[in-house]
């Protein structure tokens, strides 16, 4: 004789459609929270070169100065003078290259 236990394991599992349709639906969120965390977890660089922004008499632009240094220019319109600085990608530190340079000193300056 058999007990109800190997009867039960026994007879075939039945898939309806509504536990296939929560399988699909768990296999596909944990797919896409591990695309997630991959893309959240590898880091970018950042490039910012040849970025213009003016406030007021200001005006700031980003250039790139060598592989691993790159510089932001500060100008002072009103003024006619400009400061540039320098981030050295390798130290991590920003630097100031040159200071109160003179606009109208500069090569291929109109002289008023």
């Amino acid at each position: 004789m058999q007990d109800a236990h190997s009867t039960r394991a026994a007879q075939p599992v039945s898939l309806d459609a509504r536990t296939f349709a929560i399988g699909v639906l768990s296999v596909t969120a944990t797919v896409l929270f591990v695309g997630l965390l991959m893309l959240a977890s590898t880091p970018r660089t950042a490039h910012g070169i040849g970025m213009v922004d003016r406030a007021g008499d200001y005006i700031v632009v980003t250039q790139q100065i060598s592989n691993s240094l790159e510089g932001i220019v500060v100008l002072d319109a009103a003024a006619k003078r400009m400061n540039i600085y320098a981030l050295d990608a390798n130290t991590k530190r920003i630097g100031l290259i040159e200071q109160n340079v003179r606009l109208d000193q500069l090569p291929g300056a109109r002289q008023p």
